[in-house]
């Protein structure tokens, strides 16, 4: 089961979806496994800006490179927004997957 989640991005309305492929590239990314920061209650260390960057690029519904969500992030920042809008919608995102909580995924998707 995977749902998107909806957030501002830009002033905009946007989507996150994420899939087994999509969380692939966001771990090698990351250089590491999201099963582990998932499981050690790790997520709050574990959202530098990389987290974000790679979040937001293999997480929106047209995937973007990294110098892509780098650049949407930084108009974002410029623009009034801060990093933890996009970080709470990658966080739901990954919830909302399915597959780490399931029973967590339905309500994440709708928050």
């Amino acid at each position: 089961m995977k749902k998107s989640v909806e957030f501002k991005l830009c002033g905009k309305e946007a989507k996150l979806e994420f899939n087994i492929m999509r969380l692939a590239k966001f771990e090698k990314a990351l250089g590491q496994s999201l099963f582990y920061i998932m499981s050690t209650n790790g997520i709050l260390r574990s959202m530098d800006i990389n987290f974000t960057i790679a979040g937001l690029a293999y997480g929106l519904e047209k995937e973007l490179t990294i110098e892509e969500a780098a650049d949407t992030i930084q108009k974002h920042c410029d623009e009034g927004g801060i990093l933890d809008d996009i970080n709470d919608a990658i966080y739901r995102g990954i919830i909302a997957s399915g597959l780490f909580i399931k029973a967590a995924a339905k309500e994440a998707a709708e928050e």
